[in-house]
C-alpha cells in the first residue's frame, strides 16, 4: 500500500527524528563513567582496547595517551562510558596532561575507577592509590604485566594486598587478554570500599575540625581535604564550584586556625603519611625481592642511551631501515606490484574506456587511479607498511626512551629541556600528534620552539618512509647528506630560536625508563595492521582530492599559470622541472604525496642526484600538512601559527636553493 505524506508531516517526522537524535546522545553523556586511570605506561590503553574491542595505539613509553580515548560498554544491564585516561602519578599538582584526568576523577557523574598498575612498580603506583583510596568511590586495582615480576625477581601477593587496600585486586597480562575476563565480570559487583588508612592523629583532628563544617550528607570527598591541606588549587577551585562563597570562606577560615594552633606543616604530614603506609603495603605483600640482573636485554638498554655507543645503536638502526624500507620496500616490493598489478590494470583500462575525458580523469598523467589511488595503495602502501614494523617494534622495545635520554644531551644545547624531548622524537612517528603533545611542556618557549621544530625538518612517519625509499635508489652519499642538512638546519633554527626568545623557567628533565621488552610478535603485526589501515581510511582520500586538484588544474589550463608562477621559483632559483610544481601542491594534501611524485619523477629519469636531494629537502620543510597545519593552530594563537608556517615555507624554499648552489658550485654529480 501507498502513504502519501505532505511537506508538513515529513518536516514534522524529521524533527522528531532530530530531536531523538539529540535526546540519545544527552542521554548517553549522563551514563556513569567507567575511568581508567594510572601511571603513564603501564598498560592503560591496553586494557582499554580490550574491554571496548577498539584499537587506540599503544606503546613502551610515557605519554603514549595525550589525549582521551572513550566508549561506551555495557557491564550487566547498565551502559557505561569507558575512558582510557592520560597518565598520573598523584592527584595533587598533576602535570597538565594529567590535570584532565583529575577533572574527571572529580567531575560529579557516577563513576567506577579502575586503577592499572605496573605489577613491578608497585610501590611507585601506590602514591596514586593512596589518594584513590579517599575518593569515597567504587575502586578495582589492575595488577597488569605480571609475567615481568620473574624478570625482577618480584612475587606479590595479591590476597594479602587486596585486605591492605580493601578493594579487590585482578592480576592481568594484558597484551595476552589474561584475567580481562575477571575484570568484566567484578565490575558488575564492585561497591564502594571502606578507606583502611590508618592516618596520623594530626591528620585526623585536622579531618574532624574541616568536615564539621558541612553536612554528613553533602560534604566534600576526604580527597578535597587533603588536597587542601598540600595547598593545590584545585582543591579551592572544587570547592566555589560546588559550595557558595560563604561555605568556602568558613573552609579557609578552619584551614588557617588550624594550622595557628598547632603550627604544623599539613602538606609535608600527609606525604609522609602516605609513604609510611606504603612501605607498610609493600613489605606485607612482596614476597620476594632479587637485584635486577644487568645483562640479557636490559644491557641493549644501557647501551642505547650510553653516550658513546647509543650513537653507534642508533645509526645501525637508521641503517637496517633503510636497508629495509628503502632497498627492499622501495626497490623491490614496489616494483613487483608495479609490474605484475597496475601496468596489467592500466592496461586493460585503457582498452576498455574510450572517452578521452574519463580516461585523462581516471588513468591520464593526473588520474584519479594513476596519480591517486595507484600512489596511495601502490607505492606509498607497502613502504609505510614496513616502516610501521619497524617503528611499533621501537616502540615496543622500549628502544624510544632510550633515544629520547641519549638525544637530550644535544637538545638541551637549543633550548629544550625536560618533557619538550619527547615531542620531538614523537614527531618521527606522526606530525600531528606530537604537536598536540607540547601541551605537556611547561613554558610557552619550549612549546613554540619543538612545535617549529616539528614543523620543520622532522618527516613523519608516512614521509620518512617515502623519502628512504626515493634516496634508496641514489648513492648512499645522497642520503647522508640529505640527513645530514636536515640535522643541522634543525640544530642551527633551535639555536637561534633559543636565542631570541625571552627566556623561561626550565623543567627538569624526569622521565619514566621502562624495562626493555621483547616484543609479542602477534600484537607487533596487529598495531601495524592497525596503523596501517589508519594510514589508508587518512591518506587515500586526500591523494584522490589532491589528484583531482591536479586534474583540474591541468584541464583548465590553471596548471600552465600555476607553472609560470612558480618558474622562477622552481626552475631558476632550484634548478627543478617545472613539474616539481605539481609534487607542492600534493604536499599541501598530504605530505608523502609529493614525495610520491619526486619518486615518480627520479624513476623516469626526470631528475638527477643533485636534483633529488633539493627537491627532498624542499618537500620536507615546506608547509606542512593539513593536519599538522590545524594542530599548530589548536596549541598556538592565530598570529604565532601564521607567522611559524610563514616561515617554515620561506625556510623551505631558501634553503632549497642554497643547497641547489653549492651543490652546483662544487659539481655535485651523485
Amino acid at each position: 500500500m501507498k502513504t502519501n505524506w505532505n511537506k508538513e508531516q515529513l518536516l514534522k517526522m524529521a524533527m522528531k527524528t532530530k530531536s531523538d537524535t539529540i535526546n540519545k546522545q544527552t542521554e548517553l553523556n549522563k551514563k556513569p563513567l567507567i575511568l581508567i586511570v594510572g601511571n603513564p605506561n603501564v598498560g592503560k590503553t591496553t586494557i582499554y582496547n580490550k574491554l571496548a574491542q577498539k584499537h587506540a595505539i599503544t606503546a613502551n613509553y610515557s605519554f603514549t595517551t595525550i589525549e582521551l580515548n572513550s566508549d561506551f560498554i555495557q557491564i550487566g544491564t547498565d551502559i557505561y562510558e569507558l575512558v582510557d585516561t592520560a597518565g598520573i602519578y598523584r592527584l595533587d599538582n598533576p602535570s597538565e596532561e594529567g590535570q584532565l584526568t583529575r577533572k574527571l576523577i572529580f567531575d560529579d557523574r557516577d563513576k567506577i575507577i579502575i586503577q592499572v598498575i605496573e605489577a613491578a612498580k608497585l610501590e611507585q603506583s601506590l602514591l596514586l592509590t593512596a589518594q584513590l583510596l579517599e575518593l569515597n568511590l567504587p575502586l578495582l586495582v589492575v595488577l597488569n604485566m605480571n609475567d615481568e615480576l620473574g624478570m625482577h625477581g618480584i612475587r606479590i601477593n595479591s590476597r594479602v594486598l587486596s585486605e591492605s587496600l580493601g578493594v579487590p585486586i585482578i592480576e592481568t597480562i594484558a597484551t595476552e587478554n589474561k584475567g580481562i575476563d575477571n575484570v568484566k565480570k567484578i565490575l558488575s559487583s564492585l561497591t564502594v570500599s571502606k578507606n583502611p588508612r590508618n592516618y596520623p592523629i594530626i591528620c585526623k583532628k585536622y579531618f574532624k575540625q574541616m568536615e564539621s563544617i558541612f553536612p554528613d550528607s553533602n560534604g566534600p570527598p576526604q580527597s578535597i581535604f587533603t588536597l587542601y591541606a598540600m595547598e593545590d588549587p584545585f582543591a579551592k577551585k572544587w570547592l566555589s564550584e560546588h559550595y557558595d562563597s560563604r561555605t568556602v570562606a568558613q573552609v579557609n577560615q578552619n584551614f588557617i586556625r588550624f594550622i595557628d594552633k598547632y603550627i604544623v606543616n599539613l602538606s609535608i604530614t600527609f606525604l609522609n603519611s602516605q609513604t609510611n603506609w606504603i612501605r607498610n603495603v609493600v613489605n606485607s605483600v612482596v614476597l620476594k625481592k632479587e637485584e635486577l640482573t644487568k645483562f640479557g636485554v636490559q644491557k641493549f638498554g644501557e647501551l642505547s642511551r650510553h653516550p658513546i655507543f647509543g650513537w653507534f645503536i642508533m645509526i645501525g638502526i637508521v641503517a637496517v631501515t633503510y636497508l629495509i624500507v628503502g632497498k627492499f620496500g622501495a626497490s623491490f616490493l614496489v616494483t613487483t606490484i608495479e609490474n605484475q598489478l597496475f601496468a596489467p590494470l592500466i592496461s586493460y583500462l585503457e582498452s576498455v574506456i574510450t572517452q578521452p575525458f574519463f580516461k585523462r580523469m581516471i588513468i591520464g598523467d593526473y588520474g584519479l587511479l594513476t596519480t591517486g589511488l595507484f600512489n596511495a595503495v601502490g607505492t606509498v602502501l607497502p613502504i609505510i607498511t614496513l616502516f610501521f614494523l619497524m617503528l611499533n617494534l621501537l616502540e615496543d622495545t622500549g628502544y624510544l626512551t632510550n633515544l629520547i635520554i641519549l638525544t637530550s644531551r644535544v637538545f638541551k644545547k637549543i633550548g629544550l629541556t625536560g618533557k619538550s624531548i619527547l615531542p620531538i622524537v614523537l614527531g618521527f612517528g606522526c606530525k600531528t600528534m606530537a604537536t598536540i603533545s607540547t601541551k605537556i611542556l611547561d613554558t610557552k618557549k619550549e612549546k613554540y620552539i619543538a612545535i617549529f621544530l616539528i614543523g620543520l625538518a622532522i618527516p613523519c612517519s608516512s614521509q620518512m618512509s617515502i623519502i628512504i625509499a626515493v634516496l634508496s635508489r641514489e648513492p648512499l652519499l645522497a642520503f647522508g647528506l640529505v640527513m645530514f642538512i636536515l640535522l643541522i638546519l634543525e640544530m642551527s633554527a633551535g639555536l637561534i630560536l633559543n636565542k631570541i626568545i625571552p627566556q623561561d623557567k626550565q623543567s627538569d628533565f624526569i622521565i619514566e625508563l621502562p624495562p626493555i621488552r621483547i616484543p609479542d610478535v602477534r600484537l607487533l603485526f596487529q598495531k601495524t595492521f592497525y596503523r596501517t589501515v589508519w594510514f589508508l581510511k587518512e591518506a587515500v582520500p586526500l591523494f584522490l582530492v589532491g589528484a583531482f586538484i591536479l586534474f583540474v588544474l591541468d584541464e583548465t589550463s590553471l596548471m600552465r599559470l600555476l607553472e609560470m608562477a612558480l618558474r622562477p621559483v622552481v626552475v631558476d632559483f632550484l634548478s627543478l622541472p617545472i613539474n616539481f610544481s605539481e609534487a607542492m601542491v600534493m604536499s599541501l594534501a598530504r605530505s608523502e604525496a609529493g614525495a610520491v611524485l619526486i619518486m615518480n619523477m627520479a624513476a623516469s629519469g626526470q631528475l638527477s642526484t643533485a636534483q633529488v636531494i633539493v627537491a627532498i629537502i624542499v618537500i620536507t620543510l615546506f608547509i606542512p600538512c593539513i593536519s599538522n597545519v590545524m594542530a599548530i593552530f589548536k596549541e598556538l594563537k592565530f598570529k604565532k601559527s601564521v607567522i611559524l608556517i610563514a616561515a617554515i615555507t620561506l625556510i623551505s624554499i631558501l634553503i632549497g636553493g642554497l643547497v641547489n648552489i653549492l651543490l652546483q658550485l662544487i659539481n655535485y654529480r651523485g
